[in-house]
């Protein structure tokens, strides 16, 4: 593989998983809005409970005045039967007492509705008031893990920006500028791999076997002519030797051998 190949590779991982963690702080702040959203309709849908079941207990005590106003008047007209002397007046008298108490008697099938209703939306109420505190306790949460995590995200990031820098130093600025241009071009990844059937990952668009014989090379720097990702045939990264690294190992080596030696 081409070294300045394999350098931007390297970058394209660091890339990576700053956007993971960058995907993983946008789906947290996408999560805690989610819930605050559901949490105000939760607390609209509350007071909607609050309001219906207030009007109801409205409606139970009108029921319940014109239920004692009825009373009244079935018991006024009671005692006024005994004062009636006509047949005809009585009978008047005993269809207001029936009427009063027909009327009665639907106010009092009323109430019975009416408070059957009241338990439901109480039951509603008791299950809203606790999906009210779930969600609360969720976004607390998350706000907390949100804030716990910047920190850490921030030295995460910040690491990994280091890499890249260090890394920027050793690749050619052209190559840079080619991988920059594709991937803020939303074709990402950038750096795509070729498979055995000399096709592009990215794209699938086959190479001819003389540029895919190029590409085993490692001597060109190549692109897709399709999606013009970066392409490289996948096989063992290039080891980059440190040449203080290199010459400490070779060193401890040697020191090794030369007890080994002395032992013997």
């Amino acid at each position: 593989m081409n070294e300045q190949i394999a350098y931007i590779i390297d970058i394209q991982d660091i890339d990576l998983n700053i956007k993971k963690i960058e995907d993983a702080e946008a789906k947290n702040i996408y999560e805690i809005n989610e819930s605050a959203v559901s949490l105000k309709n939760q607390s609209e849908k509350l007071e909607e409970l609050k309001k219906e079941l207030s009007e109801l207990q409205k409606k139970v005590n009108l029921c319940e005045l014109n239920i004692e106003s009825y009373n009244e008047k079935i018991l006024k007209y009671t005692e006024a039967q005994k004062q009636i002397k006509t047949n005809k007046e009585y009978n008047a008298m005993q269809k207001s007492v029936k009427d009063n108490e027909a009327l009665k008697s639907a106010e009092e099938e009323e109430i019975i509705k009416t408070m059957t209703v009241q338990e439901e939306i109480k039951s509603a109420i008791k299950k809203t008031e606790e999906d009210i505190r779930l969600l609360s306790d969720i976004v607390l949460n998350k706000k907390a893990e949100v804030e716990s995590d910047k920190i850490k995200y921030f030295d995460i990031k910040k690491n990994l920006a280091d890499k890249r820098k260090e890394i920027e130093k050793i690749l050619k600025a052209e190559f840079l500028n080619v991988y920059e241009a594709i991937k803020n071009n939303n074709k990402f990844p950038a750096v795509i791999s070729v498979n055995d059937n000399r096709a592009c990952t990215g794209c699938f668009r086959i190479l001819p076997p003389q540029q895919f014989n190029e590409l085993l090379s490692g001597e060109i720097f190549m692109q897709c002519p399709i999606c013009s990702r970066i392409l490289y045939y996948k096989q063992d990264m290039p080891e980059i030797i440190n040449d203080k690294t290199d010459k400490k190992e070779k060193k401890d080596k040697t020191k090794a051998s030369k007890k080994a030696r002395v032992k013997a």
